[in-house]
């Protein structure tokens, strides 16, 4: 094999055990072309007293015709009984999304409070808040916005750059 093969290889390798990886396969929802939409499950821990974030136990992604089906089986089974709430990637709960869970159980007063990691933070389009939350207040480098229920559109403002998201029952 020549030295241009051998560094193709090589550089192959690599990007294919990247790309198996648990941490890249976490960190962000990645489809295959016509494998359909990623879904994903975050998991969040209550809001600890002195900490300004819930602590994220959970995060995973799967592609495939059983994505939602291995998503759903991934989260511990006190955290399935309390979704919080689903983000999608485009308008009208549209593309890849991703289930929010609590184990701390359902929302209350003080709700979990976290900053989404780097793709949902440039994907963010729309939202359902559940699980005993009725407010969402999500915030990014162009403004904020607070939100009921059901969100179909973020607005202009928050579209795609969300660096902060607080639910809670309010």
């Amino acid at each position: 094999m020549n030295k241009s093969r051998t560094v193709l290889a090589l550089a192959t390798a690599a990007l294919v055990g990247a790309l198996a990886s648990p941490a890249v396969a976490a960190s962000a929802p990645v489809s295959a072309k016509g494998a359909g939409p990623a879904h994903c499950v975050l998991v969040l821990d209550e809001v600890k007293p002195g900490e300004s974030a819930s602590h994220v136990s959970l995060h995973q992604c799967f592609n495939g015709p059983d994505a939602s089906a291995r998503a759903a089986a991934a989260v511990p089974r006190a955290a399935a009984q309390t979704e919080l709430m689903t983000w999608a990637e485009h308008a009208d709960w549209g593309g890849q999304y991703t289930k929010v869970y609590g184990n701390a159980g359902p929302c209350d007063a003080a709700g979990y409070s976290f900053n989404p990691n780097s793709w949902w933070s440039t994907h963010l389009s729309s939202l359902l808040v559940d699980g005993g939350c009725t407010k969402a207040f999500l915030s990014g480098p162009r403004g904020n916005g607070t939100f009921g229920r059901s969100v179909s559109y973020v607005g202009d403002t928050l579209n795609d750059a969300v660096t902060y998201v607080k639910i809670w029952r309010g």
